[in-house]
């Protein structure tokens, strides 16, 4: 009966019905049988109700919303989201096991949005200002960084007379290649935890991926692998201590100057904590004055004028160890960390009462300029 087209049909054959009864009382010059009258007021009835319907259903079409604005209250709180507001709240579905319609799912396990892989990385550069200030080129594969061989470097300007020619002067162009090295880390989360309503698992899950990555990459920027990402173990311009445990201000003023003054504004400390504290115990008594404690920009003070970053990945004062080191990150350091991919667990730790979180990277370090780095090395026993 909703169809306008039937009801529209019917209203026809009723209508040609009370047209035959007036036709026949007319040609017979008569009135109405008491039937034909019951008749013909039904027909009249009939015809009333489906004029009546089809008003109705028009009616109602002009108040009807277009088919795009039927969404319902949760379909249009998505929309009002932002992008990364979309895919924390996706991410934390998946982790609680909740269907979401903007993940993609595998056979291993959800692939999470580059919103999340993203803040990873942010917060990978908080913790570790080496590869926050180091030249970062994220880019999947190998790259080769061209430079020139300063060291090697002959071109220089002279007196000239005219019609003399200028001698020629050779330049060397090397090349530093970052490799993809693949690491993963993988965090397990218990249920107990994923359960708490009230608990920020978004950034739980970031920040422990995030730490575990920058104590990875900290370490491979100032100790290196061999066969794989050598960092600050491939700098060449060292100075050697006097003795195997112990460093003098003299010995610090020789690795700083070994830096020319191009390379200094920007320049940094690095040492483990206990070297940092040797330091600051003999420097205390007649020779305060190199000295600065205060706490600047998550450094842990300042030496000779320049911050000091303490990191637990340096090797402690022994013999032959690279204790100290004085580099400006952001001339000396060619590092790569990119995202392979980052995926949710849900089923592997089932049994577990947990669920894991695995992220994959490509990553690598090399020193690019041989100038812009200084190592202490202490002696050898």
């Amino acid at each position: 009966m909703n169809d306008i087209k039937t009801l529209a049909e019917q209203r026809e054959e009723a209508l040609a019905e009370m047209t035959a009864l007036t036709d026949s009382v007319k040609a017979e010059n008569r009135t109405f049988t008491e039937e034909e009258n019951a008749k013909f007021a039904d027909l009249e009835k009939k015809i009333n109700d489906i004029d009546a319907t089809v008003n109705a259903i028009n009616k109602t079409r002009t108040f009807e919303p277009a088919k795009e604005e039927k969404k319902d209250m949760e379909e249009i709180r998505t929309q009002e989201l932002t992008t990364e507001e979309l895919e924390i709240r996706t991410f934390a579905n998946v982790l609680r096991n909740r269907d979401d319609a903007n993940i993609t799912k595998t056979a291993n396990g959800a692939v999470i949005p580059k919103t999340i892989a993203n803040k990873i990385i942010d917060a990978i550069k908080d913790i570790s200002p080496l590869y926050r200030m180091s030249e970062k080129y994220n880019v999947r594969g190998q790259l080769s960084i061209p430079y020139v061989d300063t060291a090697n470097d002959h071109i220089a300007v002279a007196y000239a007379t005219e019609f003399t020619d200028l001698a020629a002067k050779d330049t060397k162009l090397l090349s530093v290649d970052l490799t993809g090295y693949l690491a993963g880390v993988l965090c397990k989360i218990s249920k107990s935890l994923i359960n708490a309503t009230d608990f920020d698992l978004v950034n739980f899950v970031v920040r422990k991926i995030a730490m575990a990555v920058a104590v990875f990459i900290d370490h491979e920027i100032i100790q290196g692998t061999s066969q794989k990402i050598l960092g600050l173990s491939g700098a060449t311009n060292t100075v050697t201590a006097a003795a195997t445990n112990a460093i003098t201000v003299n010995e610090l003023i020789t690795v700083q100057d070994a830096l020319k003054s191009a390379y200094q504004d920007g320049a940094i400390w690095v040492m483990a904590p206990a070297t940092w504290t040797a330091i600051k115990k003999v420097l205390a008594g007649t020779s305060n004055y190199i000295l600065n404690d205060s706490i600047e920009g998550g450094f842990s003070g300042r030496l000779l004028g320049k911050p000091v970053y303490t990191s637990d990945q340096v090797e402690a004062m022994a013999a032959a160890k690279r204790a100290v080191f004085y580099v400006n990150p952001a001339q000396a350091l060619a590092t790569k960390l990119v995202e392979d991919s980052v995926q949710i667990l849900n089923e592997k730790y089932a049994v577990q009462h947990a669920v894991g979180v695995v992220a994959w990277y490509e990553a690598d370090c090399k020193v690019q300029n041989q100038q812009a780095a200084a190592v202490l090395v202490m002696k050898a026993s």
